[in-house]
């Protein structure tokens, strides 16, 4: 469980010992992906801690349970991943005030790019490119001009951590609005924090020509 645990930590810490401006794209990522791991953890070990009490250790060492909890925490994970990855691009986008070419087509390659470094823990219960589809189904319906208050921008991480918690359905439905301000609150922090490292100036979202092999690389690492 710990050797599990510390996968997803690394990139975390990796990025916090840097704590550098965001001026490229390979920083973007990063930024992402270790929020999104970030974002899973703390929400969903938060929300259980606080449902369990006292019982959460015993909990954790039952095997049922932490099979459970990991998959909602890649569920979440995942969920976290598509809802950033639309948020940091377009708050880009805005700032920039550009008429950029083929977002769309960019916003689909930066997460596959940023999914290609996930842990493969992650797919155990999702292949990859079921992610990748369920990513494409969310970018055909995305307003790119649209002003979303940050609550509705991270609505998917919310569902999810509502939908793959094991918790007890009942406790579930009396929880929903603490939980669903408990995450809205833990990501307006991450947004701050996005906002004061990102350089909108240096940043470019170009398209890499290449995005079809990129995709075939994606699903070629999810059947390994």
């Amino acid at each position: 469980m710990f050797r599990v645990l510390l996968k997803f930590l690394l990139p975390l810490i990796n990025f916090l010992k840097q704590q550098n401006r965001i001026e490229e794209i390979e920083s973007l990522r990063s930024f992402v992906s270790s929020r999104s791991s970030y974002m899973a953890q703390v929400s969903l070990y938060g929300y259980l801690k606080a449902r369990a009490g006292t019982r959460y250790v015993s909990l954790i060492k039952d095997p049922l349970f932490a099979s459970s909890m990991k998959t909602a925490r890649n569920r979440i994970f995942l969920a976290c991943l598509m809802d950033l990855t639309l948020y940091v691009l377009k708050t880009i986008h805005t700032q920039k005030q550009q008429n950029f070419q083929n977002l769309d087509a960019f916003a689909h390659q930066f997460f596959i790019q940023t999914l290609a470094k996930a842990p493969k823990e992650v797919f155990e219960s999702l292949k990859r490119e079921v992610v990748i589809l369920e990513f494409e189904k969310r970018l055909s319906s995305h307003d790119w001009k649209e002003t979303d208050d940050s609550h509705e921008s991270f609505s998917g991480s919310r569902s999810a951590l509502l939908k793959w918690a094991p918790v007890v359905e009942e406790f579930k439905i009396q929880d929903e609005e603490i939980v669903s301000n408990s995450i809205h609150f833990k990501w307006l922090r991450v947004c701050q924090e996005f906002e004061k490292q990102i350089d909108f100036e240096k940043i470019r979202l170009v398209v890499d020509p290449d995005v079809s092999n990129l995709e075939k690389t994606g699903q070629k690492g999810s059947e390994e």
